[in-house]
């Protein structure tokens, strides 16, 4: 399979980069300085790529099905979550080498660092609990029962708080990062698959498959304050970088929703490509690339009008966009 990398300024394909087996949604996860790419293979490897010279530097054996990569702040380890083996890998990032082994729950999805760097979360889909690993130590120090089929897991900006999408129950397990304690639980609509927080920290914004809307959540009093609809099986939640708008995509009807956050309305429904699954905002807010996966295209949104300015040519499948930190260059993995 490939990985395709874009130049954001003129919205074409630079480079095809041949890596493994990269049939599934997985996300290119960048270093902290932005020099090096991973990106997770189906066959139990990470390519390390080299963002400058758009090259494969090295391929890191780990294990079955790796799922998910995680940088700490400083960038000096990657986490992998392993889902058919049932732990963690961490890897050295200046050596490219796995130097421990973190043993979690059956099947590990999503691996998320606090803000602070110091813990780094595991969802464990089938058991249903929620590992907590030191990051100094490489070792469990709890394991925390939350919902049935926790998917994705994210903190607060602040680092209090975290929120654990559990897909069959219906839930958020809300969790006090200090005491690693589920404080409460939040009714949502059926299938939540994602969630995610505006940046000043006072809503939370929840996809729920399932049922085509978006619950809003108001993070201090934890409750749902309003619920929008939206188009067919909404599969992610991402805000633009003043806070001010969140898209959605619809994987069901080729569209985007775009939802202004102080009316919890949508003002806008983009047509995009078959399948939308992700979608990234370039730094400076102004664009938003969208991976269509039905039909092998990127769609490129101008955010100041809510239309599509390009239609941009890639692989087969194509699943998660990721930019590099300074948003000249976008990865889509596919």
């Amino acid at each position: 399979m490939t990985t395709t990398v874009i130049d954001v300024k003129t919205h074409s394909v630079i480079a095809t980069l041949p890596v493994g087996d990269t049939d599934e949604s997985f996300p290119v996860a960048f270093s902290p300085d932005g020099k090096l790419a991973y990106v997770i293979n189906i066959s139990g490897n990470i390519s390390v790529i080299d963002v400058k010279t758009h090259s494969v530097i090295a391929t890191l054996q780990v294990g079955g099905l790796p799922n998910r990569v995680a940088f700490t702040s400083d960038g000096k380890l990657a986490y992998v979550t392993n889902t058919t083996i049932a732990n963690v890998s961490v890897i050295d990032v200046k050596t490219h080498s796995v130097i421990a082994t973190v043993q979690v729950g059956g099947v590990p999805n999503d691996v998320n660092f606090t803000p602070d760097g110091k813990l780094a979360y595991v969802t464990n889909t089938d058991i249903p609990t929620i590992s907590v690993i030191d990051a100094k130590t490489h070792s469990v120090i709890v394991t925390v029962q939350v919902g049935v089929n926790p998917q994705n897991i994210s903190f607060t900006p602040n680092g209090k708080l975290a929120y654990v999408t559990n897909f069959d129950d219906a839930t958020i397990s809300v969790l006090d990062v200090k005491t690693h304690n589920v404080i409460t639980t939040v009714r949502v609509g059926n299938g939540a698959t994602d969630v995610a927080f505006t940046p000043n920290t006072e809503l939370a914004y929840v996809a729920n498959e399932g049922d085509a809307n978006i619950s809003i959540i108001d993070v201090k009093a934890h409750s749902v304050i309003a619920t929008v609809q939206v188009e067919n099986q909404p599969k992610s939640v991402t805000f633009t970088p003043d806070g001010k708008l969140a898209y959605i995509t619809n994987s069901g009807d080729a569209t985007v929703s775009v939802i202004d956050v102080k009316t919890h309305s949508v003002i806008h429904t983009v047509q995009v490509g078959e399948d939308p699954n992700d979608v990234a905002f370039t730094p400076d807010g102004k664009l938003a690339y969208v991976t269509n996966t039905g039909d092998a295209t990127v769609s490129v949104i101008d955010v100041k009008t809510h239309s599509v300015i390009a239609t941009i040519q890639v692989g087969l499948f194509p699943c998660i966009v990721s930019f590099t930190p300074d948003g000249k260059i976008a990865y889509v993995t596919e």
